[in-house]
């Protein structure tokens, strides 16, 4: 073999990664800090924002919202889980000062706070998502949900052609110049 070894960090003109290995791929927003430090958050921020995202920067503060509106109701849905895996809809509070004929103690008992914040919670929830266009209702009031089917020049044409009918005035225009 002739010539030199080629050295390991040497610089190659005209060369890519054809693998895509050395720079990652990253558009749209990224995590921001702080959300990045909380492994709650920064789960369901990579979620809702991967890597290649289509929001733009003003989309940032929707997003951090959303995503605590997220962590708060997953552990609204944490307080209300009982060990046992059964959900508590009710507190026990204490005890009612009569008993049942067969001689047992009556519970008092209130609805779980934990309820109220999760409705909180997930209408924020909605609301936010239908701002960022992530919910189907969203995305159909955009047209994004007839993005399968193709749209065709003759399908446009068609578009336009009855745009121009329901805009058609009966009888003609005169235009006098004076």
């Amino acid at each position: 073999m002739k010539g030199a070894k080629p050295k390991q960090n040497a610089i190659r003109r005209g060369l890519s990664d054809a693998y895509g290995l050395a720079k990652e791929e990253s558009s749209g927003v990224t995590m921001p800090p702080d959300i990045a430090r909380d492994p709650v958050q920064s789960e369901i921020w990579a979620w809702l924002a991967p890597p290649v995202n289509n929001f733009a920067p003003q989309d940032v503060l929707i997003l951090r919202r959303l995503t605590y509106w997220h962590a708060v109701a997953q552990q609204a849905e944490q307080a209300i889980h009982s060990e046992d895996g059964r959900i508590n809809i009710f507190d026990k509070i204490g005890v009612k000062p009569y008993k049942t004929e067969d001689g047992r103690e009556v519970p008092l008992v209130r609805k779980n706070p934990a309820l109220q914040i999760l409705k909180e919670a997930t209408s924020e929830i909605r609301a936010l998502s239908d701002i960022l266009g992530l919910s189907p209702l969203a995305r159909s009031r955009i047209g994004l949900m007839d993005a399968t089917s193709v749209k065709t020049a003759a399908d446009t044409a068609k578009m336009f052609s009855s745009i121009d009918s329901a805009y058609e005035l009966e009888g003609e225009i005169e235009v006098e110049e004076d």
